[in-house]
């Protein structure tokens, strides 16, 4: 997904204190470590031009400025699999050495990416440097079907979303109609988000959701449309300050309580730890503890760097930092999940009528 230009932001504004902290923290210990004449190489598991590029291309500028030596910074794209390419080349072949590190996206800490017969790595065993949240989704319905959704006697709300899975914003709808009872109902096959727009601009749907990096002015027009809940950043935990969502609640604080049972509580988890968009920074597993300081320090003082600030706001509206134990955090949550709250939601979804179809693998031609 790629990112938009800003409209308003509270990007990294709020990591002074917290890089004036982890500095002093990690100092000493990185004092003896030093890249001067060496070249540093960051992977990412998708072509050029996404947002995981372009993430990583921006951290490339600064960490080339913030590691001590001042190394050459340089950009590996190994795209394939869905990032399994790049994981599985960074967890088995990379040496432990810090000349190479990842830029990865929040699909590839899920565990329903990673553990399938061909993936060969495992990200809680990665030496985790710091993340960049950029935000989470939002739910729209058109101003004429905001009545409908909670009234069982009008017609269904039709609910817009991609082919396949749904984003994960767009499973907002998915809990709505399971546990507030929406009348609601699903419409997929749309290829992407500029589909969905003129979607639900013409009336086909009324409903959806979009990433808050694609809010556009059209859909803060309040006689056309409300804004009715957020997924919230910081793994659903706090609002976004994104412009047009001012106010608009969290979805979690108005289904939470409603789940009851181990396992449909456990997916929930899951898709709101899943919620937020993100971008994180690793080093390979068993990396020494002062290539690993020095690497978080380089990363804090990115994050405070003013030029910094001005190129993320550029980039993306609204800009976050999870610090390495966060991140952490959040691997260690989402691996603990058992196979059952995996696969509660996706069942969830088939029961309300969504056909979920995979994509057939292509035959290889007899030679």
């Amino acid at each position: 997904m790629p990112f938009l230009a800003p409209v308003v932001s509270r990007p990294v504004a709020a990591a002074v204190p917290l890089a004036l902290a982890l500095l002093c923290g990690v100092s000493a210990q990185a004092q003896d470590v030093t890249f001067a004449r060496k070249t540093v190489t960051i992977i990412v598991g998708s072509t050029p031009g996404g947002s995981t590029d372009a993430s990583a291309r921006l951290l490339q500028r600064f960490f080339g400025k913030h590691l001590p030596g001042k190394p050459d910074v340089v950009v590996s794209n190994r795209p394939g699999a869905k990032g399994l390419t790049a994981q599985n080349y960074f967890a088995q072949q990379v040496k432990p050495d810090g000349l190479t590190i990842l830029v990865a996206s929040g699909s590839q800490i899920d565990p329903t990416n990673y553990r399938v017969p061909q993936s060969k790595y495992d990200p809680t065993t990665y030496t985790l440097v710091g993340g960049l949240d950029i935000g989470g989704s939002f739910l729209i319905v058109r101003k004429d079907q905001v009545a409908a959704l909670t009234d069982k006697s009008k017609p269904p709300v039709a609910m817009g979303s991609v082919t396949g899975v749904p984003r994960s914003g767009m499973n907002m709808t998915g809990w709505g109609i399971k546990y507030l009872g929406w009348n609601a109902k699903w419409v997929a096959g749309y290829r992407g988000t500029p589909e969905i727009m003129l979607a639900l601009e013409r009336g086909e749907i009324g409903m959806t959701s979009f990433a808050n990096q694609e809010m556009k002015r059209e859909l803060l027009d309040k006689n056309k449309y409300a804004i009715l809940y957020q997924s919230g950043i910081n793994a659903g935990q706090a609002p976004a300050e994104t412009k047009g969502l001012e106010g608009v609640p969290l979805f979690a604080s108005a289904v939470e309580s409603k789940i009851t049972g181990k396992i449909p509580k456990q997916a929930f988890e899951y898709w709101r730890a899943i919620s937020s968009i993100i971008k994180w920074v690793a080093l390979p597993p068993n990396t020494p503890a002062n290539i690993a300081a020095t690497y978080r320090g380089a990363f804090t003082r990115t994050i405070s760097d003013p030029e910094f600030k001005v190129l993320s706001k550029k980039m993306n509206e609204e800009v976050t930092i999870i610090k390495a134990e966060d991140l952490e955090k959040q691997i260690k949550d989402l691996a603990e999940m058992p196979p059952e709250a995996f696969s509660y939601m996706l069942a969830m979804l088939k029961d309300q009528g969504l056909k979920i179809v995979k994509s057939k693998k292509k035959k290889k031609k007899k030679e």
